[in-house]
Parts: C-alpha cells; structure tokens; sequence
C-alpha cells in the first residue's frame, strides 16, 4: 500500500518542511522577497511558511517545489545536513570594551532603513539620569515597525525568561528562531544616511 501525498506530507512537521524550503531557497540564492513575488505571495506568508508557522497544504508544497526546480518528494528529503547548523550558540561579534559598545552605537545610527534618534534626560530638569536609542514605529525607516515589534516581543521574551515561565532553551530557540526569521531583512544600497 502506497501513502498518499497528503499522508506523506504528514510525515513532516512544519518545521522541518520550513527549513527544506528555505535550505533550497538559499541555495538558489533566492531571497524571500524575490520568491514571494514568484509564488504571488506576499514575504511576510513566505516566512511563516521557513519558519513552520503555517502548515503548508499539498498543493502548495507542489507549487513552491517547481518553483525551487525540485520535485516535491525531494525537497521534503532535503533536511538540514547536521554540520550545517552553527555547533554554539555564541555571537559572530564580541563587545570587551565600552568602546566597542560605542563603535556599533555609531554603525547603528547611521542605517536609513531604522529611523533611530537619541535621547538624553538629566536632573535636575529629570528626576533619572538616562539615555536611550529611539525608534518610532511609524517612523519612516523602512524597518522601524519591525525593530519595535521586535523590541515589543524580546521584552516580553524576557521577562518570561526572568520569571521562569520561559526556559532557557525555550529563549535560545526563541532567539535564533528571531535571527533567522529576520536574517533576509536587508537594507537598502544607500545604506548610510
């Protein structure tokens, strides 16, 4: 007895048919915005389909396969090569002195895409003595909705995280989970203002 696509296609989680999709992709050097035009879908229903968010239908498998110039049978037995993966989960850069806090603090203001203003409260016209880095969310940057969603849910990550609700494989998954789903997010050749 044979399985049919459907009951094959149940053999993988979200996850995992996610990553095969998004692997191929890549391989293709195919960017997710590229491909959601392809696919007539917008960017934002392609990463939910990387990220396992959406359970992809059959029909739809079948569509982003040829897309990829793939059979669909094959781009599910596609899986992530182990080696693949980053074996730790340590930054690709390091901060050992407040000059490099500094250094990246400048790098950051100068991006267009985030429209980031500074802030500086003192006594005595403040009771606190603060600064801050601002994004407005309906700024004009191209990312500033995003960046402060994303600031929204890293709070509330975090505080789960402190409070016990969350644990810490739980907030790691979370925040390479993040890195991923924004790792296509690039910002304009004129980067700089």
């Amino acid at each position: 007895m044979s399985l049919s696509d459907d009951q094959r296609l149940a053999m993988y989680t979200p996850q995992e048919i996610g990553r095969a999709i998004q692997k191929r992709r890549r391989e293709l050097k195919i960017t997710q915005k590229e491909f959601a035009k392809r696919l007539d879908k917008s960017e934002r229903t392609i990463q939910k389909y990387e990220s396992g968010e959406i359970i992809v239908k059959t029909g739809i498998i079948k569509q982003i396969a040829d897309e990829l110039d793939i059979p669909w049978q094959e781009l599910l037995e596609a899986k992530p090569n182990p080696t693949d993966e980053k074996e730790d989960n340590s930054p690709d850069y390091s901060f050992n002195t407040l000059s490099e806090v500094i250094k990246a603090l400048f790098a950051m203001t100068q991006i267009k895409d985030i429209s980031f203003s500074l802030s500086c409260s003192k006594p005595p016209e403040s009771p606190e003595w603060t600064s801050s880095l601002l994004v407005n969310g309906k700024g004009n940057g191209m990312y500033d909705a995003d960046f402060c969603l994303f600031m929204e849910n890293w709070m509330n990550k975090l505080a789960a995280f402190h409070d016990g609700t969350m644990s810490k494989d739980q907030y790691e998954t979370w925040q390479n989970h993040t890195l991923d789903y924004y790792s296509e997010s690039y910002f304009s050749d004129s980067n700089l203002k």
